[in-house]
């Protein structure tokens, strides 16, 4: 699956080398995309379904996540429930400078080489209190670069040493091993279009045991999971070849032609036709 790539020069300032933003809403946001730059988001509010390295999670409230360039990630709704976040996008060479000014003391290569971005849940409390240390940015002037570049230099000191350290954030995964390799199986195109019957074939396991299993670490079922991969590969398609609706439906997995305008339209609130006029013009998320 291809991922749009977004370039520093596209999104940052390059005097105040940050871009900060305000999601209300996420509805939007979900083309597959990585960039050269790093990024820190906070979910101020409701929960949101992220895809990040191909493996999908929901991401509750108050989750601050560090994204580094190599990795690939996308937004797409957590079914009903809405979700805000805040963003902060600085660059490389901004977190370089701030690593070496911590020293080997502080275990960069832990929070840059490790399979997912580093997370983690904040109480209530904090969560306002770095949301009111993000949003103070704003407060300074923008034509006061090196005020800016300053405090944000200090911000993320802050955040890297409060929250980022050795002991703090997660690593690692407890669901059952075997479930995650049939996750990472299943994104292969060969798997997710023969789909829930290929789980079965690929894990060894009962219809029944996958569904609990899923139902428990992931809380959705095969079927969710496959389709929405299933959706993935459509986009990817939709935005990258000239092919028809019924055959991109087809190649993507879906027999039924009808059911894939059903869960198409009911994800992106448009048809495939209409997404592919409107987003084959920017892919950059918003």
């Amino acid at each position: 699956m291809t991922a749009l790539k977004i370039y520093t020069e596209d999104i940052l300032d390059s005097r105040t080398e940050i871009h900060y933003a305000f999601h209300k809403s996420l509805q939007d946001i979900t083309v597959r995309h990585t960039h050269d730059f790093y990024e820190i988001f906070l979910i101020t509010k409701g929960s949101v379904k992220h895809i990040i390295n191909d493996v999908n999670e929901v991401i509750e409230e108050g989750t601050l996540v560090f994204i580094r360039p190599h990795d690939i990630h996308q937004y797409t709704k957590n079914e009903s429930d809405n979700c805000e976040l805040i963003n902060l996008a600085f660059t490389k060479s901004t977190i370089d400078q701030l690593f070496d000014y911590l020293g080997d003391g502080f275990n960069r290569y832990r929070l840059l080489n490790s399979k997912f971005p580093p997370s983690i849940i904040l109480s209530s409390t904090e969560r306002e209190l770095v949301k009111k240390k993000i949003e103070r940015l704003h407060l300074i002037p923008h034509s006061q670069t090196d005020d800016i570049r300053t405090n944000l230099r200090i911000l993320l000191i802050e955040i890297m040493i409060q929250y980022f350290s050795k002991t703090f954030w997660k690593e690692g995964s407890s669901k059952p091993k075997w479930l995650e390799l049939l996750r990472t199986e299943m994104q292969k195109k060969e798997n997710f279009t023969k789909g829930f019957k290929m789980m079965v074939d690929i894990s060894d396991r009962s219809k029944e045991h996958i569904c609990r299993e899923f139902k428990k670490h992931y809380d959705m079922t095969p079927t969710v999971f496959i389709n929405d991969i299933r959706l993935n590969y459509s986009v990817n398609l939709l935005l990258t070849t000239d092919e028809s609706i019924p055959y991109i439906a087809l190649e993507s997995g879906f027999e039924n032609l009808s059911h894939f305008y059903h869960l198409f339209k009911k994800r992106y609130d448009i048809s495939p036709g209409e997404f592919r006029k409107i987003k084959r013009k920017n892919l950059i998320p918003t």
